[in-house]
């Protein structure tokens, strides 16, 4: 089902359960009256406005359209508003049935959760807005935007805070505008990086000491972050938080330098709480390969911040021999953890890897990774939901996935056991295998897509994965388990008849699974496609995952929910 309205090209997306309102206007109590677009479109259209509610100002969203059978749809939400706010988070619910216009009846509609839309005002009569719901997602274009009579719009235009020079945590960057430098070594205050300042790292900086001088780093939207060279990154150390909350229309950029190839710079590493297996008696903690810094602990619901609407490119320098930093490098990190819409492009190394935690992933995309897209071990027991892997780097890309429990002790506890959902991951004749589950690890993989790979699409590898699994395929426990899913590679399946079961037994016995062409036209589902319907229940992760019909990261042809944040595209 797709909604109709002016300038509105819907392509439907799975609910975030939230409006952003990242505004040109500085929203606030004098904001009286309302935006108002449904006289001019026979009672279709926005409502907005600021009102106080209890004593303090809340914005109201009504959205009145229709969906393509001519049924009448009214989204509405709201959530309170601090004055001068940029940005505001607001639930949707979706009501059906009742008539439009000043005659509206709600009493008689059904409510359901809908999802998000991020406005732009650039004036009391036009805004643009990106949405993503239930029924659908895409761009609007709103220039007639009116208001009723004896009501006025008298919010002012919040151009921004223009460059100053740089903050005492920073240095100005000789020849370059508007650029401050951030040098090496450890911040332990709280700080700030807007849009309007382009931020070069100077070598390693690390926000935080090891679970003590906490602080946290915040990163608005439309910053850029550049590493200014190979051995250049940024670490949030344990009891630390990095809050990177960009939007679809702008996100939030950390790149190297020259923006042409993988390994420019370091990558984003975070360390958290959470267990990992990596010692005989968990709780306890490891230190990380590449710098030798400490992470886990016994918190598993340890929270390292939020990422939102953040890209990730060119990164993952080895700052060792075979010791390198990837896009994104997650060690011990909690649930509490957020970390939805980012991508990682080109990176050197791996996209995103995670060391043991039990952080969850989604709406994520790994592009032109040059090692393995998506890559845990040391236990990491986590969800993943709307996964987009294109393993098409150009110097012999290695996996789509490759998992691991541990790399030592394949039967140490905590094991490894994550569960994906409508996941495309598509390789190339110089990538390896869509996924390799190897060293004992539990993997549960739902309504998903492996195509074109250059090796198989899948592989399972040492006794102890098979074993974790059920040890047979009349006996699968659902710790190794793939449902509603297509494979479609040269070879699909590395069967080797001394192990425990053959992969394609395994996935062949399994619900809803066809080894065949999924139809895609580029990454998403082409005409006719049969993924768009062959999708299953998800019977993990109750609380993370949302239902789906469909198999793969995008429900049919118009359900791009990469476009406008990504790069590389």
């Amino acid at each position: 089902m797709k909604i109709k309205s002016k300038s509105l090209a819907a392509t439907g997306v799975a609910s975030a359960l939230s409006l952003v309102v990242t505004s040109a206007l500085a929203i606030d109590g004098t904001y009286s009256g309302n935006w108002w677009e449904g006289e001019a479109k026979s009672g279709r259209g926005f409502l907005l406005e600021v009102t106080p509610i209890g004593g303090q100002d809340n914005l109201i969203v009504n959205w009145f359209t229709y969906d393509n059978n001519g049924n009448q749809i009214w989204i509405t939400g709201g959530a309170p508003v601090t004055a001068g706010s940029e940005t505001i988070e607001v639930p949707l619910q979706r009501l059906e049935g009742g008539s439009f216009g000043p005659e509206f009846q709600a009493s008689d509609a059904t409510r359901s959760n809908w999802g998000s839309i991020t406005f732009n005002f650039d004036s009391c009569a036009s805004a643009t807005a990106n949405y993503s719901g239930t029924d659908g997602s895409g761009n609007l274009n709103l220039t007639a935007l009116t208001h009723p009579s004896g009501l006025t719009c008298n919010a002012t235009p919040n151009t921004g805070t223009p460059f100053t020079g740089c903050p005492a945590f920073s240095t100005a960057v000789s020849g370059a505008d508007a650029t401050c430098g951030i040098p090496a070594g450890t911040i332990t205050s709280d700080i700030t990086l807007t849009s309007n300042t382009t931020w070069v790292l100077q070598g390693g900086v690390f926000i935080g000491d090891d679970n003590a001088n906490s602080a946290t780093l915040t990163i608005k939207p439309g910053t850029k972050i550049v590493g200014r060279a190979q051995a250049d990154f940024l670490f949030i150390r344990r009891g630390s938080t990095i809050n990177a909350i960009g939007t679809a229309a702008n996100p939030i950029v950390m790149t190297g330098p020259n923006e042409q190839i993988p390994g420019e710079w370091g990558g984003l590493v975070i360390a958290g709480n959470s267990t990992v297996n990596g010692c005989a008696t968990p709780p306890c903690e490891l230190t990380d390969e590449a710098l030798g810094e400490p992470y886990g602990g016994s918190n598993e619901t340890d929270s390292s911040g939020t990422l939102r609407y953040v890209q990730i490119n060119y990164a993952g320098f080895p700052v060792q021999p075979n010791r390198e930093l990837n896009g994104l490098t997650l060690l011990g990190v909690g649930s509490g953890t957020d970390i939805e819409f980012v991508q990682v492009h080109r990176g050197q190394d791996d996209g995103i890897e995670m060391f043991g935690g039990t952080v969850n992933l989604k709406h994520v995309v790994m592009t032109g990774i040059e090692d393995d897209s998506l890559d845990w071990g040391f236990g990491w027991r986590g969800n993943t939901q709307y996964v987009y892997i294109n393993q098409a780097g150009a110097d012999a890309p290695d996996n789509g996935i490759e998992a691991d429990s541990n790399e030592d002790n394949f039967d140490l506890e905590p094991r490894a056991l994550v569960a994906i959902a409508n996941m495309t991951s598509i390789g190339t004749a110089l990538s390896n295998e869509g996924a390799r589950f190897r060293r004992g690890t539990g993997a549960q993989v739902f309504n998903s897509i492996i195509a074109g790979y250059g090796a198989e699409c899948l592989n399972i590898d040492d006794d102890s994965t098979f074993s974790n699994g059920g040890g047979s395929v009349a006996s699968l426990n659902g710790n190794l388990i793939i449902q509603n899913s297509y494979v479609n590679c040269t070879t699909n399946f590395d069967d080797k008849t001394d192990d425990l079961f053959l992969v394609s037994d395994w996935f062949t016995s399994q619900i809803g699974n066809v080894a065949g062409d999924p139809q895609l036209n580029g990454f998403l589902p082409a005409a006719g496609s049969p993924v768009t319907n062959s999708g299953g229940s998800i019977s993990v992760g109750a609380g993370f995952f949302e239902s789906t019909s469909y198999s793969g990261a995008f429900r049919d042809a118009n359900d791009n929910w990469t476009a406008g944040w990504t790069t590389g595209l």
